[in-house]
């Protein structure tokens, strides 16, 4: 990735007291990469690799004044959007984003459910995260989220194409993560304006808590650094290959 100024990205989420997700998570990744990181909280959870036992929705007002607060100090160079467990708290950031962002590049993770296991999204979150798609640069369900999202069975490469083509029709570009599905490969597929591109890794025997965020903040990085899309991709896969291989080793 070329050299260039540092870039001030936005984390817009939830909290994870052990920070190996959420808010806390994507603030240790944009240091590492050079960048700045500033944050609005929407839900402040107890949770860590094994269980979440509680969550706090932040009131929507809360939200929208923490992210004034930021804009008026700068204007970020990326947006990074993960778990937002509120249909309120959606909303608010979408309003907010509608007005504010112009053409920042927007990352949205739309976690839906956490790795041990419990549900933060229903029928009305869901709902109001697709409205939120439709103001991303780049949304990067795995194959679970985008079979909720879009109704599309995925088994496999060829269904992870299928839905990220009914969720790019919202409008956002959308890369399906298949780090969930069988096989000795794995492979993720990115459907922007009708293009196709799959990328396929070796699959490594190691599982990182939080490996959506850590992915999700690295695009948002490059995104910020004016990479294109692709490229960005690539660069923010390789950053969780190497974290994948830090545990593995």
């Amino acid at each position: 990735m070329r050299a260039s100024a540092k870039r001030t990205i936005c984390s817009i989420g939830s909290t994870d007291p052990t920070a190996a997700a959420g808010i806390g998570r994507d603030l240790g990744i944009f240091e590492r990469l050079g960048a700045r990181g500033v944050f609005a909280v929407a839900a402040v959870t107890a949770q860590n690799s094994r269980s979440v036992s509680a969550v706090a929705t932040v009131a929507p007002r809360v939200i929208a004044a923490q992210l004034r607060a930021i804009w008026q100090e700068r204007k970020p160079d990326a947006i990074r959007v993960g778990l937002l467990p509120d249909a309120g708290g959606i909303r608010a950031v979408m309003r907010f984003l509608r007005k504010k962002a112009g053409r920042t590049p927007i990352v949205l993770d739309p976690v839906l459910a956490a790795s041990s296991g419990r549900r933060f999204a229903g029928p009305t979150e869901v709902a109001a995260l697709k409205r939120l798609m439709a103001l991303c640069t780049i949304v990067t369900p795995n194959a679970s989220e985008a079979q909720h999202l879009s109704g599309v069975t995925v088994r496999d490469a060829g269904g992870a194409e299928r839905a990220a083509h009914a969720l790019a029709a919202i409008g956002p570009a959308v890369l399906v993560k298949g780090g969930h599905l069988r096989g000795s490969q794995v492979t993720d597929v990115l459907v922007d304006a009708g293009s196709v591109t799959r990328f396929r890794s070796r699959r490594i025997g190691s599982r990182l808590h939080g490996s959506g965020c850590t992915l999700a903040a690295a695009l948002a990085v490059a995104l910020a650094r004016g990479e294109p899309l692709v490229r960005a991709v690539r660069f923010a896969r390789r950053f969780v290959r190497a974290e994948l291989m830090s545990r593995a080793g």
